[in-house]
């Protein structure tokens, strides 16, 4: 069973309002990154990158529009790319304050290297896992995967 058109408009509206508002808020993290120099420090790096991959979902997830095949494509690949990278840099961010706070140990920044490859690489394979034997279509309000078993597994 479908959405209605006044349901998929009031998802839409909710989906616009709220990507807006995390891309203003990633946006001002990034901002302050950039102009502030005393924030370079490797933990607000990681900050940092998590808010550009916050900030890039999000305005993929704004400009994507469900009804034109090529921005169809682009929310569903770029969005679904930034999403899964910032939720791997948050990963990274959970490692580094494990390492520091509970093993006492201060070689995270050795890490880094290994991180931009976790992150980056994750969220390409499964950006390109979700495109495997699928058809690239509209579900409800979004362009997503409708079949196959990688499209399920990489949701």
């Amino acid at each position: 069973m479908g959405l209605s058109i006044d349901e998929r408009r009031l998802l839409a509206t909710v989906n616009l309002g709220a990507s807006s508002l995390s891309l203003l808020g990633s946006g001002f993290i990034v901002l302050c990154y950039l102009l502030f120099k005393d924030l370079r420090k490797f933990s607000f790096k990681l900050v940092f990158l998590l808010a550009l991959s916050d900030m890039l979902c999000s305005f993929f997830n704004i400009i994507g529009d469900p009804s034109t095949g090529f921005f169809c494509y682009a929310q569903g690949y770029s969005t679904h790319f930034f999403c899964v990278a910032s939720f791997l840099w948050t990963t990274t961010i959970a490692f580094t304050l494990h390492r520091t706070v509970v093993q006492h140990k201060t070689d995270v920044e050795d890490f880094e290297p290994v991180f931009h490859l976790y992150v980056w690489g994750t969220s390409l394979v499964m950006t390109i896992m979700r495109s495997i034997g699928n058809h690239h279509g509209h579900i409800r309000a979004w362009c997503w995967s409708q079949t196959g078993l990688a499209g399920k597994a990489s949701r």
